[in-house]
């Protein structure tokens, strides 16, 4: 899911050629003393990043369906109050099916003749009084009596409609005795006791999207209240149209607080390392032979190291490959040192690194920012 691409997201920062170099207590030239260079230092630690996007969406009903009859007739009574929850198979609406019952009560009674005749003819082919045509005729028409009684009681079952599953009632567009035919919409239900949440992704975050991340996200009708849910689908393909990928979310709405329409504010998790070495954006820079950081030894002088960089956080940046968990690097004036520069920190104080800080959203738009891939 999940970030937008940015083009040359991170300042790198190129190594500047010069910068007064001798280690403390080293001559220079003419026989004086020169001064370490002044930067700020850090020391590495392991520690928790993650990788999030910012993205927007919109809520859905779980299910939603128009509630239309299935056969003409006039409405005789409604049973229901708008907005009011209902279960699966409760009686909605009931339209007058005097008719319907009529037509009912003859095929039982014409099937129950069949019955009664097709045994009288088994009965007789037992005692070799009747012949099996005709005991295979008397079948055939208890059999047909038996289909004609099955289809008066389906239609009359259409006189009464009733809820598909559970969910809340919306608004009523008829009246008790109103004559209605298939094509008119009574009402809508939704189940709302969770929540799709719905966006569509750009194709350039194609890779990204997969099932099973979770997501908070927050809404305007409570601010500063933090939602939850985790990603349950991912379209198999990109809209030709619109280039765009539809993924979807369940979000738990046990006390109905949350409707669908509503506009969300989503943060989602794209990549987490429990143990990632990082460093801040600063301490990157950028020569002819690649991305590097200036690393600092025990004699207080520093090195030239080339580093791979991966997940990017607010601020800073993992490194995949290169550094070792306690090696310190520079994280400011990284311009005015070189190769075997001496140094001294300009302050002693803790690394944020050293805390696993989780990262921020980045994106926006719902176009998600995407983490580059370092040399």
């Amino acid at each position: 899911m999940l970030r937008r691409w940015q083009a040359g997201g991170l300042a790198l920062v190129v190594a500047a050629a010069t910068a007064s170099g001798c280690s403390d207590g080293e001559a220079g030239p003419g026989g004086f003393e020169s001064e370490a260079v002044v930067v700020e230092i850090q020391e590495i630690r392991p520690r928790l990043l993650r990788d999030v996007a910012a993205l927007t969406g919109q809520l859905e009903a779980e299910l939603t369906v128009k509630v239309r009859p299935d056969t003409s007739g006039v409405l005789e009574s409604i049973e229901f109050a708008e907005g009011e929850p209902v279960k699966q198979g409760d009686v909605l609406f009931q339209l007058r099916g005097d008719e319907e019952r009529a037509r009912l009560q003859e095929a039982i009674a014409e099937r129950d003749l069949s019955r009664a005749t097709f045994e009288r003819t088994r009965k007789l082919a037992k005692r070799e009084i009747a012949s099996d045509a005709q005991l295979d005729r008397a079948r055939a028409e208890l059999a047909r009596e038996n289909a004609r009684v099955e289809a008066a009681r389906a239609e009359l079952e259409k006189t009464t409609i009733r809820a598909p599953f559970d969910g809340m009632m919306g608004a009523l567009y008829v009246a008790p005795g109103a004559r209605i035919e298939p094509e008119d919409m009574l009402t809508q239900i939704d189940s709302i006791d969770r929540l799709q949440v719905v966006l569509s992704l750009p194709e350039i975050a194609v890779g990204l999207a997969r099932v099973g991340i979770p997501f908070e996200f927050t809404v305007a009708p409570y601010p500063g209240e933090v939602f939850r849910g985790e990603v349950y689908f991912v379209a198999p393909t990109v809209d030709p149209q619109t280039r765009r990928m539809l993924v979807k979310g369940w979000a738990p709405n046990p006390d109905h607080r949350l409707r669908p329409g509503l506009f969300l504010s989503i943060t989602a998790e794209i990549g987490r390392k429990q143990d990632a070495l990082a460093v801040p954006e600063s301490a990157l820079a950028l020569d002819r032979e690649g991305t590097f950081v200036w690393r600092v030894g025990d004699d207080e002088t520093v090195e030239r190291v080339g580093v791979e960089t991966g997940l990017r956080s607010e601020g800073v940046v993992e490194i995949r490959r290169g550094l070792e968990p306690g090696d310190r690097v520079v994280t400011a004036g990284t311009n005015k040192v070189r190769r075997g520069s001496a140094v001294r920190a300009a302050a002693e104080r803790e690394s944020r690194l050293a805390h696993p800080e989780e990262g921020a959203p980045r994106a926006a738009a719902g176009l998600p920012e995407v983490s580059g891939e370092g040399s």
